[in-house]
């Protein structure tokens, strides 16, 4: 029998929350006037999320650089508000994490406006996911190996965790590849159901 995992490392979009992108977009063409394709190419196709996942810019420096792009004219909190709403917690998802009886961690390509918000607006999972590495913090996204090697340094320095005691639960194929690579459990996210099985079996 494997040694029991000591640490599960969560994904956050399409894991522990479900993420809904066309509903963030909804409400910044409601706030703005723009339409949502525009919206769309303007903050999502044109790399400038990819910028603010990678920690290139503060929450305050989003929020004026959305306000040049976009005519947005409310504050870094209004805009939090308007990016988080892409993500509401999935509860069964939780309860899997929350009764496996392990240490719990979120590993997340997240900028800012998700990571700065995690605590206050989603107390329900932040009350459990007390270990956070976010990509905009780590100034590198998955599945780059410097960004699964910070979270190693991390885990190290506060369990002594060796990458072997790491279950990795990501919704990525490439993201779960990359951390069995490097000597970490790994299971590619499908729903709450599998989830529970592997965990189980651990």
């Amino acid at each position: 029998m494997s040694d029991p995992v000591r640490v599960l490392v969560a994904d956050i979009g399409s894991v522990l929350f479900a993420f809904d992108p066309g509903r963030r977009l909804e409400l910044l063409a409601a706030r703005t006037g723009l339409p949502e394709a525009e919206l769309h190419a303007r903050l999502f196709a044109s790399g400038f999320e990819t910028r603010c996942e990678a920690g290139e810019l503060t929450a305050g420096e989003i929020r004026d650089e959305v306000a040049a792009l976009t005519g947005f004219d409310g504050s870094a909190d209004e805009l939090m508000g308007l990016w988080t709403s892409a993500f509401t917690l999935d509860r069964d998802v939780l309860d899997c994490f929350a009764n496996a009886g392990a240490v719990l961690a979120v590993f997340s390509n997240n900028g800012p406006l998700f990571a700065d918000a995690f605590g206050a607006r989603f107390p329900e999972a932040a009350q459990w996911f007390r270990h956070r590495f976010f990509a905009c913090r780590l100034k590198a996204r998955k599945p780059d190996d410097a960004a699964y090697e910070q979270v190693e340094q991390g885990l190290a320095a506060a369990f002594g965790a060796e990458p072997r005691d790491l279950l990795l639960v990501d919704d990525s194929a490439a993201n779960t590849a990359r951390a069995a690579a490097r000597g970490w459990r790994s299971h590619t996210f499908t729903g709450a159901a599998p989830l529970r099985a592997v965990l189980r079996a651990e």
